[in-house]
């Protein structure tokens, strides 16, 4: 695995900055980066540090070997810090000079971070760096921008827009090129919440790789709830647990799979416990998509019960939701954050008030007593991600822009 980018890059290349690489969660990154590839631009992938994530996409494994990590020992931090500041003295004085005003650890570390990747995206001749996320990744970005006048953007998406500090978004989006976000809900959020200027934002929604759904054979196991989500407490999953426990004391047959994997393990596997659900709630860890995609076959619902967090944080439009409608399983979700904009309720799928288990049992109750409404709701969904969420179509106008930021054509591929 490289910790140094390469020696050579061509004139007008793009660079890709993330937290950390490869994450398991973040499958949705690591679609855009390729489909931007398969579109034309050239691209370099840098993250803060390894996700240190034992299961990890396919696709993911290709790309390790060319990531440029930017954590590294302190030689390498203070060759980098002599080196910039040889390169663009000025530059180091005004970040250096923005980081004692901020008076904060992390801005110092993140400087340092800064400094390795100015140094890498000089070598590379990279013109445009661009950030995935709000927080880190974009106040790293901002500093390398302070040092070497490089332009930036940065994607928001969900809790980073949301518990970030409004006056840092802010600060980051004044100074960049071009904000990015996944949804109209965070569109909204930036313009009146934050302040960030319309014409600064451009709304690209999540796609999804239909080809990968083309060959799924649907062939649903009856009374099968699926969930997929790290399990972390915005996605509810204790919301779906208690769901599931008045199911059962409802006497409707039911089965329920929940793909993931995080801090709320050991909590869940005690509430399972607790309400006697043993042997109806299954946990079955994290899945890579060639393992998931045999359990959308077999579900005959999915269900996804995310929560506002007392701090702000939420799900944007989880793509576990897309994957599910694009495989025709019909979609029961809490009605947080963007959801609406995809599952509308009673035409695409159902939505539940957040927070509510006897609501989300109802719903989930009654499709799972009417197969036509769920073949119904199926149809309809997979529909919609048909016409208005293919991976290539969402992503062309972000390589627009992006060619834009680099002055270059707009590859003959995009769009075709």
């Amino acid at each position: 695995m490289s910790t140094e980018a390469a020696d050579a890059g061509p004139p007008g290349a793009l660079a890709i900055l993330v937290k950390r690489f490869p994450r398991l969660s973040e499958t949705f990154v690591l679609n855009e980066f390729l489909e931007l590839r398969r579109q034309g631009l050239e691209l370099h992938l840098f993250a803060l540090m390894d996700s240190s994530e034992r299961q990890h996409q396919p696709e993911a494994a290709g790309l390790l070997p060319e990531v440029g990590y930017l954590r590294r020992p302190w030689p390498r931090l203070v060759a980098a810090a002599v080196g910039a500041t040889t390169r663009h003295p000025a530059g180091v004085l005004r970040a250096v000079q923005f980081a004692r005003r901020r008076r904060s650890a992390a801005t110092w570390r993140h400087l340092g971070e800064a400094l390795v990747l100015v140094g890498d995206l000089d070598r590379l001749r990279v013109r445009h760096l661009h950030a995935h996320f709000a927080h880190s990744p974009a106040a790293v970005a901002h500093l390398a921008h302070l040092v070497s006048g490089i332009a930036y953007s940065f994607t928001a998406h969900a809790k980073d827009l949301y518990t970030t500090p409004a006056h840092y978004v802010l600060a980051r989006s004044e100074a960049a090129e071009l904000v990015v976000t996944c949804t109209e809900a965070n569109r909204r959020h930036m313009e009146q919440a934050i302040g960030v200027r319309p014409e600064k934002i451009l709304m690209c929604r999540h796609g999804v790789e239909l080809a990968r759904f083309e060959g799924l054979r649907r062939e649903p196991v009856e009374g099968r709830i699926l969930s997929v989500g790290r399990l972390v407490p915005k996605k509810g999953f204790d919301v779906l647990v208690r769901a599931c426990a008045e199911l059962a004391r409802r006497r409707v047959p039911f089965s329920c799979v929940i793909c993931g994997d995080g801090p709320e393990r050991a909590e869940l596997v005690n509430l399972i416990g607790a309400l006697g659900l043993e042997d109806r709630v299954q946990l079955v860890g994290a899945r890579p998509q060639p393992e998931l995609l045999p359990e959308y076959g077999r579900a005959s619902v999915f269900a996804l019960a995310p929560v506002v967090m007392p701090d702000g944080d939420r799900d944007g439009i989880p793509n576990v939701i897309l994957e599910a409608m694009a495989a025709g399983v019909p979609v029961v979700a809490g009605a947080v954050s963007a959801i609406p904009e995809v599952v509308v309720d009673g035409t695409t799928g159902r939505l539940v008030p957040p927070g509510d288990p006897v609501a989300l049992a109802d719903a989930l109750g009654a499709l799972l007593s009417d197969p036509d409404a769920r073949a119904r709701l199926g149809q309809a969904g997979r529909a919609h991600v048909v016409a208005n969420l293919d991976l290539a179509r969402c992503v062309t106008p972000l390589a627009e822009a992006f060619a834009r930021c680099l002055g270059v054509p707009i590859p003959v591929e995009v769009g075709s």
